[in-house]
């Protein structure tokens, strides 16, 4: 997953819009102009962000991960049929790309083969329009609540290896070697110190990495490995 920079809170305006972020940012991608900005007003209504785009293309253009963002989860609401590059095209590529914010389709003219193949590849859902409102925002609910626990997973394992950035490399060999269960006097022997000094080493470790025991090591080491 992908880190943009943050961008910061500096007038009224920008307070009032990063509220909306941190509600969701839902990217609309339909080239049907009647159907995108209805669905943008629906959004908007309800307190979200939204950014929308007339095609994959438009979309594709625009992505920059330098550009700063405020912070929240986002989603894209996609439609299947765009000439140039269609919305399952579009999933691909940035599969490809690890853009991985969660896609809810929609569709006019679509079948079976395409929704399953929508949902095979990572979609929340797959909406056939007419859609009532009501589906659509608790499917964007849905896909809102799912990258906000991935960004919640990705800023844990961000804090974890910059934990492990700090270990010496004797503390983080004594960190794999106590999270496979080995007991000191078993690391003292294979690396070839003193007990006690396998105890200070781990000692500084575990209060690094804030781990309390060795069930918590081995959960922080397994996360990395991820």
């Amino acid at each position: 997953m992908n880190q943009r920079p943050i961008r910061p809170v500096i007038t009224i305006h920008d307070q009032r819009e990063a509220e909306c972020y941190a509600r969701g940012c839902i990217y609309v991608i339909d080239d049907d102009t009647a159907i995108r900005e209805a669905v943008v007003a629906l959004l908007e209504l309800e307190g979200y962000a939204t950014k929308s785009f007339p095609s994959a293309v438009s979309y594709i253009a625009a992505l920059d991960p330098n550009v700063p963002q405020f912070p929240g989860p986002r989603c894209l609401l996609l439609d299947v049929k765009m000439p140039e590059l269609n919305g399952l095209e579009l999933q691909k590529k940035l599969n490809e790309l690890s853009e991985n914010a969660p896609i809810v389709f929609m569709s006019g003219g679509s079948g079976a083969r395409e929704a399953v193949q929508a949902l095979k590849n990572g979609a929340v859902d797959f909406l056939i329009k007419p859609f009532a409102e009501e589906d659509l925002l608790a499917v964007i609910s849905e896909a809102l609540a799912k990258n906000s626990h991935e960004q919640e997973d990705q800023r844990q394992t961000t804090d974890i290896r910059s934990r492990i950035a700090t270990l010496t490399d004797r503390e983080t060999q004594i960190a794999h070697m106590v999270a496979s269960g080995l007991l000191n006097r078993d690391i003292s022997h294979k690396l070839g110190i003193a007990v006690r000094t396998v105890k200070l080493h781990r000692m500084h470790m575990m209060s690094k990495l804030g781990a309390n025991n060795v069930i918590e090591l081995a959960r922080i080491i397994d996360l990395t490995h991820d």
